[in-house]
């Protein structure tokens, strides 16, 4: 599997930026990533087991479910259905305390390409283009806490 992994220093609490990263309510305030973002099965919040479904605004779907679920410092997932490019996918979030008001915010996926050799030449692409829109999500996000003063 291939992992790409990117990080942000954010102007936040630990404790607030975890919450506000597993909050499928609030979460299209900031992610520009995703058209949809919700909870399955009537779930309320994340936690082990409880499965999210993430549609992005080129309308690729996810569902995926928690594995893992350690506020305020981490938090897994692993892919159940999606694009019918990936084989496999998995996700963390990670939130490293540096001071009482300041953060880093780490995202790590996992992944593998179906398609045997094809796959595998296009990896390195899928690669630029996680790792593309990862960027562009922990800038979203620490633009959203940094000036809304959230």
């Amino acid at each position: 599997m291939k992992r790409i992994r990117e990080e942000i220093e954010v102007c936040m609490a630990q404790e607030e930026l975890f919450d506000l990263t597993q909050d499928y309510i609030r979460r299209l305030e900031w992610d520009p990533y995703l058209k949809e973002a919700c909870l399955l099965n009537g779930a309320e919040k994340a936690d082990v087991g409880v499965e999210s479904f993430c549609k992005n605004n080129s309308g690729s779907i996810m569902i995926s479910k928690y594995i893992s679920f350690n506020r305020p410092s981490s938090a897994a997932i692993t892919m159940t259905k999606g694009p019918a490019i990936l084989k496999r996918f998995s996700g963390a979030w990670n939130v490293k305390r540096i001071s009482s008001q300041h953060s880093i915010l780490v995202f790590t996926y996992n992944f593998e390409l179906k398609g045997g050799l094809l796959g595998k030449l296009l990896s390195p692409i899928a690669s630029f283009l996680f790792a593309r829109d990862m960027k562009k999500r922990l800038l979203a996000i620490k633009e959203f806490v940094e000036t809304k003063n959230v």
